[in-house]
Parts: structure tokens; sequence; C-alpha cells
């Protein structure tokens, strides 16, 4: 009897908050790094901003967002190259005065402001995000699996689109159209992203977040994703 057979490309497990997020990014990564095996996963919302998500458990929620399909595919830890997390910053680092009372229950944002009928609403979430993100952030490893994060600002949406306070429905016809502007031409991403996107973030994995978190950088458009392909160049 044939033996199961073993997976001959190591696992990378790419964390983003929502299915849409899922949409835009991973087949151009499959497609990218081919000598990978690349899995997106959705934690449906924001772990860094969730009440019930503290320093004291992340690591062990984001540990159980792949543990199921570590299962499904019998995948060891050593097969798992790394488990990589993009957050959105939502303007986690701007200075009070940055946070205006508005008219929506929503948080409605700008490249310069936040807004909502509840302004502390705003400052605690903000607060309770940048307490998860630094701890997070001191992480190399989650659960013996090598750990990285990076950014986008202000938020995924905004940053691959230019695109701010999207509805749901939106977010699904932009993801698509994204995806399907670098169909077959995947490699172009990396073009577009350090044209479009970086805008002036650091090359420096270090020095890329303490930018973010200057001034009013974390609702102006950026990323540090480009960071990604530095560190892992494509074959």
């Amino acid at each position: 009897m044939a033996k199961d057979s073993k997976p001959t490309k190591k696992t990378v497990f790419f964390i983003v908050e929502g299915n849409t997020d899922k949409s835009a990014l991973e087949n151009i990564f499959r497609k990218i790094y081919k000598y990978r095996n690349i899995r997106f996963e959705f934690t449906n919302g924001d772990v860094t901003s969730n009440n019930e998500v503290t320093v004291d458990n992340v690591k062990t929620i984001i540990s159980d967002i792949i543990k199921p399909y570590m299962k499904q595919d019998k995948l060891k830890k050593s097969d798992v190259w790394q488990i990589v997390q993009i957050f959105d910053v939502d303007g986690a680092y701007v200075p009070e005065s940055a946070v205006l009372d508005g008219d929506s229950r929503k948080f409605e944002y700008t490249t310069s402001t936040i807004s909502c009928n509840n302004k502390e609403s705003v400052l605690i979430r903000n607060n309770h995000k940048k307490e998860v993100m630094k701890f997070l952030l001191e992480q190399d490893e989650i659960n013996g699996i090598p750990y990285r994060c990076f950014f986008m600002s202000s938020n995924l949406d905004h940053a691959l689109y230019g695109k701010q306070n999207l509805s749901e429905e939106d977010k699904k016809k932009y993801a698509y159209s994204f995806y399907r502007m670098f169909e077959g031409k995947e490699k172009l991403f990396l073009e577009y992203l350090k044209r479009d996107v970086v805008n002036g973030v650091p090359d420096s994995y270090p020095a890329s977040w303490k930018y973010i978190q200057e001034d009013l950088h974390s609702l102006e458009r950026h990323s540090n994703l480009h960071i990604y392909f530095i560190e892992n160049p494509i074959l």
C-alpha cells in the first residue's frame, strides 16, 4: 500500500483580514512563488482591534487559524516555511488631534483624520491595536514556525486600490478587478507596489515600521509589503 506522499514544496501561510483581501492577492503570490505552497487564510475581521484578543492569547489565535489546514494537508511544522501576517494599520498611530467627532457610528477615514460619533471608541481601538501590533512585531516565531508581519495603510483597499471606506460589495469588485489586472503578468505586481503603494516607506524592515508610526503616515497610502520580495527574491 502506497504511503501518503509528502509535500515537496514548503508552505507559506499568509494571514489577511478578509476574504476580499485573499481574493486580491492569493493568486498573484501563487504565480510569483511557484516553488512555495502559498496559502492565504483570513481572520474575518481585525484581530488586533478585537477586544477579546490580547497579548496573552494572540499567538494562540494565529496558530489556531492555520491549524485546520495543517491537519488537512498533513503538514508538520517543518513543512511550513513561514507565517506572514498582513495588517491594516487603520490610522492607529496618528495623534489624538487627528481623531474627530463625526456623525457616523462607523469609523470614517481620510488621509489625515478618523471620525466617528464616539471619538473615545476610536482612541480605545487605536491604543488596543497598537499594543497587540507592538507585541506581534517583537515575535519571530509562532508555535515554532517563523513569523513576519507587514502592513497596509490605511488598509488594504487604500494601499492597493487607492480607495478608503469601501462597502463590502465594492471591496469584492475591486478585489476581482485587481486580480484580473495582474492575471498572466503577476511579476508586475512588485513594480506596482514600488510605484504606487510604497510612497516613501524605507526598504529596511525596522525602518519601515518606524516610518508608519510617525505623523499621519498610518492614514496615508503606504505599504512595506515590497520588503517581503526583497527578503524572498523571486527565482
